[in-house]
């Protein structure tokens, strides 16, 4: 009777020392991946070269999501933009903040195809030799995803809370204060004059660019959604990467993407979104 009782016991003892699943393991290296690519110096690689500098695995070429409050992707281009092209890079002089790290603080997996994370994204200044200066502040994004049969991302639908206190947080300043928002207009003119040019031209100059988004609605960054200078001021950090698609976004109209939408259509499309009536992020074999 005392060796069946130590059996009994010793039996929870081995399930709870075992391994997780090799699924298990290889979701949460995967999502890990993806957000350590967007940490300084590494993220200004791939916004620089562009999809070739992202590594095969982490992206079905079919992966497409919503990340609230900035909008829907569609396909792996898309996606790579979102995640790796709206990291921040260090500016000005000194140079401003960018992630230095970026650390999950929750993960689970319950089967192979499906996995939950939440992750913190630690932002300092950078000095002028690259190297991490003082702390400003932290993002925070939870997200579901779901993966293909090789392990890729293919669907994934995620949220960032509080970007309007974000973005005050590190820029040191009212993101909505006058001054702020004059500056911001600016610099998206600026920029998108840069990287806006000859079939991708979308203003007559600078100065036409200004009066135009000066006469729009700024917006918040909690709800990017709309035609307004929120909206433009994310789609020209893109305009890096494919300004033949972002240059439109940032300009007079909206180009399709930076436009007023309504509620239902953009939060509870996911059939549209995912491609079926089918509940992606529930693990295949599991009826809830």
């Amino acid at each position: 009777m005392r060796y069946f009782l130590s059996v009994i016991i010793f039996i929870p003892a081995l399930l709870s020392a075992a391994s997780p699943p090799h699924w298990y393991t290889r979701n949460k290296h995967t999502i890990q991946k993806i957000y350590d690519l967007t940490v300084f110096p590494t993220n200004a690689r791939i916004i620089s070269e562009g999809a070739s500098a992202v590594p095969d695995g982490l992206f079905n070429i079919n992966a497409t999501g919503r990340v609230t409050p900035l909008g829907e992707f569609f396909g792996f281009q898309d996606s790579i933009e979102y995640f790796f092209g709206l990291a921040p890079l260090p500016s000005g002089v000194p140079p401003n903040g960018a992630f230095i790290n970026a650390t999950l603080v929750q993960f689970t997996s319950g089967c192979p195809e499906v996995a939950a994370s939440t992750v913190y994204f630690t932002v300092n200044t950078i000095n002028p030799d690259n190297t991490p200066g003082p702390f400003i502040t932290a993002l925070k994004q939870t997200a579901f995803w779901r993966f293909d049969r090789h392990g890729a991302v293919i669907e994934y639908e995620a949220w960032i809370p509080s970007l309007d206190r974000f973005a005050s947080a590190i820029n040191g300043v009212d993101f909505y204060g006058p001054e702020s928002m004059n500056g911001t207009i600016q610099g998206i003119c600026g920029q998108q004059a840069q990287t806006c040019v000859g079939n991708n031209t979308v203003y007559n100059g600078v100065e036409d660019c200004i009066a135009t988004l000066s006469a729009k609605p700024f917006g918040r960054l909690d709800e990017a959604w709309g035609d307004n200078v929120v909206c433009r001021s994310i789609h020209v950090l893109l305009t890096k990467f494919r300004p033949e698609v972002h240059c439109a976004h940032v300009g007079p109209t909206g180009g399709g993407k930076c436009i007023d939408v309504e509620y239902n259509d953009v939060f509870f499309n996911d059939e549209l979104l995912f491609g079926s009536s089918r509940k992606p992020f529930n693990c295949k074999n599991w009826d809830w």
